[in-house]
């Protein structure tokens, strides 16, 4: 099959939608199919097994902005451009995931070349927080465009029940929707050992991968809870990896307990065909627990990677993370959202190894249904259905 895969936003800026539109390429070139990627700015990536085609974000731009702000509608020359970018290739499918202004607006003009339009939405671009200010469709401008798209779509994939929820809500056919998560390579993770670290009642090591995004990722907890593991005098050491995860050390407090946190800057990956890198499965691996702090989270395939690490998750009885953990089976779910709730999971650990290597089997089991082959498969399955 020609497959065209749309991403809104690409490497090097980092996320879920990045990681999984590179990782399902690769995967379906693998497979024998014909892939080009299409993004609307330079990538640093040169791990990619497909094409990549880079929109001229000046022209987008300019007829987008013509017609949303001054009506004047040429989106008839941007089609010519497009089909020149085409350059005859016929292609089964345009397959959309993390969609925004522009790719929406993509996305409405390409429903003219008849070929079938899927989408997957990856959170920010379907969900709305008010609370935290999360959600393009807090735009009105946004949310208008969003629902004129919907009419052209073929098929749309939810990566978790809440994006599900979102879409019975927007009145989508329930014969039209197909679960399609974010995936991961498993057996690249069954490659490195995990390393020989001290026991978790000497001392606890936890991680946490995420881009410095303070509210939305739930980072602003984070001196609360070291407050309450010093004054409980835990042994632990936290690593914080991810976009400006420095920047937390600029938090309230977090100086005194400076000597329990290390951090890593985001951890590209520029040489392996998926992600997540080697070294970042490595650090993943001289841990124990996997804390996740997010207020909002349409999946979290960092979730699935750490799993996928043998490491249990204690997370906060949010989206995303509440579909991914199950308490008392891979992990713990907090029904409040208290910084000392979470720190005393994380003793309740600290304080019983066995607990943790009970729950520690059931890791890897959770992790199976979303192995990158058995996605990729599933996805061909959904085109075949559109186009045979």
């Amino acid at each position: 099959m020609n497959i065209a895969l749309f991403c809104g936003v690409y490497f090097p800026q980092p996320g879920g939608a990045q990681v999984q539109v590179h990782n399902l390429a690769n995967k379906l070139i693998e497979k024998g199919h014909n892939v080009d990627v299409f993004i609307l700015n330079k990538t640093n990536i040169n791990n990619n097994l497909y094409n990549l085609i880079i929109i001229n974000r000046f022209i987008l731009s300019a007829f987008y902005y013509l017609n949303y702000f001054f009506k004047i509608d040429l989106s008839f020359l941007f089609m010519i451009y497009m089909k020149s970018i085409f350059k005859k290739k016929k292609y089964d499918v345009f397959h959309f995931q993390f969609l925004n202004f522009k790719t929406l607006y993509i996305l409405k003009l390409l429903k003219k070349t008849k070929t079938k339009i899927l989408t997957t939405f990856q959170g920010i671009d379907i969900q709305i927080n008010k609370k935290i200010n999360y959600g393009y469709r807090l735009n009105k401008n946004y949310e208008k465009l969003f629902f004129e798209c919907l009419k052209n779509i073929d098929i749309f994939f939810y990566i978790s029940k809440t994006i599900k929820k979102d879409l019975l809500e927007a009145k989508i056919k329930r014969n039209k929707i197909y679960f399609l998560p974010n995936a991961i390579e498993t057996y690249k993770f069954n490659n490195y050992p995990k390393n020989n670290i001290e026991a978790i009642t000497k001392k606890i090591k936890l991680i946490t991968v995420a881009r410095f995004a303070e509210k939305k990722k739930g980072l602003d907890l984070i001196p609360k809870i070291a407050e309450h593991l010093f004054n409980k005098n835990v042994n632990f050491e936290w690593y914080l990896v991810g976009h400006n995860s420095k920047n937390l050390k600029n938090l309230p407090n977090m100086s005194k307990y400076s000597k329990h946190f290390k951090y890593f800057e985001n951890i590209e990956n520029l040489n392996e065909d998926y992600c997540p890198h080697s070294s970042l499965i490595k650090i993943y691996k001289e841990c124990h627990l996997y804390i996740n702090l997010a207020r909002i989270e349409s999946f979290g395939i960092t979730l699935i990677e750490a799993l996928a690490s043998s490491l249990p998750i204690i997370t906060f009885n949010t989206k995303g993370g509440n579909e991914l953990v199950i308490d008392g089976y891979n992990g713990h779910v907090i029904k409040d959202y208290s910084s000392d709730n979470m720190a005393n999971a994380i003793i309740s650990f600290y304080k019983n190894e066995k607990l943790f290597n009970k729950i520690k089997l059931n890791t890897i089991k959770s992790v199976q249904k979303f192995d990158l082959n058995l996605i990729a498969d599933n996805t061909i399955n959904v085109y075949k259905k559109l186009n045979f």
